[in-house]
């Protein structure tokens, strides 16, 4: 039995639903560009795992050579680092010494991240596809779990928007870690790991249109 394969599989189908969802909702016109990126968040999971699953089917493989699934994470990445830092970061966020303090304590995501690449996939022995591949990834998830946290700690001051999306940007922090964390367990192998890791991932892909959805009904009413 090819837990890779299942793993994609539950992951992608999950991201499928996510995305078709907030599609449905979210598509039509004065909808919120933010609901909406996290929506093409969604769709860029799906589409990348389903080349992945592709290719476990027809190949057999997604971890000796590059394969084109990465640019689905990639770019859903982006679309939270997106969403986060040009659509609401402004509103939150003036610019003054006030909020100093939440500007410094968010490091406490990207750091970490940056360093269990170091440790776990950097130093060892691993192919420099491996590495170059991971660097990326984790580039990308240091900058979307900067703004998750700072998002996720920053006091509500005159919206009330960022206090209504906590939840979405805990969900979307979690995501950002299962990847990282499904990084390594590809690296060594651990099928068990993989498919645990793409059922969390599949939980936070269906659970996170919604959360959004509701916050920003929470807000406008």
């Amino acid at each position: 039995m090819n837990l890779y394969l299942i793993a994609n599989i539950i992951t992608c189908l999950c991201a499928f639903i996510g995305f078709i969802y907030g599609a449905v909702v979210f598509f039509k016109p004065k909808k919120a560009i933010y609901a909406q990126m996290i929506t093409l968040f969604a769709g860029c999971m799906a589409f990348g795992r389903l080349y992945q699953v592709v290719r476990l089917i027809t190949i057999g493989d997604i971890l000796e050579h590059f394969q084109l699934g990465v640019f689905g994470v990639i770019g859903g990445l982006l679309f939270l680092f997106s969403a986060n830092f040009g659509a609401m970061d402004s509103l939150a966020d003036d610019g003054s010494k006030g909020f100093a303090k939440y500007r410094i304590i968010p490091l406490l995501a990207p750091i970490p991240a940056t360093m269990i690449y170091v440790v776990f996939l950097l130093i060892p022995d691993f192919p420099i596809l491996v590495k170059v591949v991971s660097a990326v990834i984790t580039a990308f998830v240091a900058c979307a779990s900067y703004y998750n946290l700072k998002h996720l700690i920053f006091p509500d001051v005159d919206y009330g928007v960022i206090n209504c999306l906590k939840m979405y940007n805990f969900l979307a922090l979690v995501f950002e870690f299962l990847c990282i964390a499904e990084m390594i367990a590809n690296s060594r192998g651990s099928e068990i790991a993989v498919l645990i890791i793409g059922v969390l991932m599949g939980v936070v892909l269906i659970a996170i249109v919604p959360t959004v959805e509701r916050g920003i009904k929470k807000w406008t009413t």
